[in-house]
């Protein structure tokens, strides 16, 4: 018998089961390229929910990558859902251990705050999206609640350029629609627009000589970037006739031998990111001719510019079906969709390129990527019951559109 997503209330989900998850995650270091602890411990648990469905299916791909497949349940049509997060962190990460806040509401009701120590990161981002991912899931088994196939994708190497996605077959990003939990923002947060990003390197060539004995000899590569990069607009860059902007960094350098040497040789990586591809590419063709040009001013250097894009653009409409579908799951539980436009990119870039349609959603951590990264327990549990509301939302009808 079919069951109505309007009648749908999950309000047995075990807060505990969410919370000792959580920490759990958090505990088990899982730095970009070491990511086999964390997808152990997902298979580990995994393994454990074989007992609620034989048809519970998982491999690791030669990336890394965790790939779940999961039987739908009191659903008519064959549309594959993706749920997706990354199992990497962002240094500082190794041996976190997370500090629990009590705090009380506004209304009186009670609620944890969950930090790290202050040493490292707290690694909410991304594990307070795969949290409430697993738990759904185990909670969708025992129940039997309805949901379409599902496909799991745990991804390796995000936070370092999205390697993970990149290297993803074919066949596991042949399914209807892909929602990632990987944004910071309240509840709602709907990302549907998302920015191209190229990466360029400098290599500045000059001559090196000893620079005490004769110095007037050589051609410092220091000086010829120096020159180089107080031409170059930085952050963010206003586009004419045009809301839209690109934001600019030089973000590492690197090169020099020691202080008594000329130095021959310097390394400079930056990006340029943006929502329109011919205005990034202008930037890096201006990029370039900055560099022609002091060259030729300054004699005896030389350069190699090297440019690669990271991941493309992307807008999915809000009328596709799989909006609406997570846009009605949270509805259900009160909160109002808020559909936004990032200048952040993730894996849901690669899948929009190799044609997945999706989303990213927030998972309610705040201050990503820094020592006072925290989360809520609340909004972990709210999490949860979205991924529940989705697989039902997602379960009523077809979402797969004809490519």
């Amino acid at each position: 018998m079919s069951v109505s997503f309007g009648e749908l209330s999950f309000s047995g989900i075990s807060t505990d089961d969410i919370l000792n998850t959580f920490l759990d995650m958090v505990k088990t270091s899982s730095p970009s390229g070491a990511e086999g602890p964390m997808r152990d411990y997902c298979i580990h648990r995994l393994e454990a929910m074989k007992p609620l469905c034989d048809d519970l299916h998982w491999q690791s791909d030669e990336a890394g990558n965790l790939i779940v497949e999961v039987p739908g349940e009191q659903c008519a049509h064959t549309d594959i859902l993706v749920f997706s997060g990354h199992l990497d962190v962002v240094p500082p990460c190794m041996n976190v251990e997370p500090v629990l806040f009590e705090m009380v509401q506004e209304d009186g009701g009670r609620d944890i705050l969950i930090q790290s120590d202050g040493t490292t990161v707290l690694g909410a981002d991304d594990k307070a999206g795969l949290t409430p991912i697993l738990e759904a899931l185990k909670y969708s088994l025992s129940q039997k609640t309805p949901r379409p196939k599902l496909r799991l994708i745990f991804t390796v190497g995000e936070e370092t350029g999205l390697f993970g996605a990149k290297a993803l077959s074919d066949e596991a990003l042949n399914a209807g629609f892909a929602v990632t939990f990987d944004h910071t923002g309240r509840q709602g947060t709907l990302i549907h627009k998302a920015p191209a990003h190229y990466d360029y390197k400098i290599t500045f060539g000059g001559k090196s000589v000893h620079a005490g004995i004769m110095p007037e000899q050589g051609v410092n590569a220091i000086v010829f970037a120096s020159r180089v990069v107080r031409r170059l607009p930085q952050g963010k860059i206003p586009l004419e006739d045009s809301p839209s902007f690109l934001t600019a960094n030089l973000g590492k350098i690197w090169g020099g031998k020691g202080t008594n040497v000329v130095p021959d040789a310097i390394e400079f990586t930056g990006e340029v990111r943006g929502h329109q591809t011919d205005a990034i590419e202008r930037q890096l063709e201006a990029i370039g001719k900055v560099l022609e040009t002091e060259s030729t001013l300054m004699l005896g250097t030389a350069y190699q510019y090297e440019q690669e894009v990271a991941y493309l653009p992307y807008e999915l409409p809000l009328a596709h079906p799989g909006v609406k579908s997570v846009m009605a799951a949270m509805r259900k539980l009160g909160i109002e969709p808020n559909p936004i436009t990032t200048n952040g990119g993730s894996d849901n870039n690669i899948f929009m390129a190799r044609g997945l349609s999706g989303v990213v959603l927030s998972a309610a951590y705040v201050e990503p990527h820094s020592l006072k990264e925290s989360v809520k327990l609340s909004d972990i549990v709210t999490c949860t019951q979205l991924v529940l509301h989705m697989m039902a939302a997602f379960a009523e009808s077809p979402f797969t559109v004809a490519k």
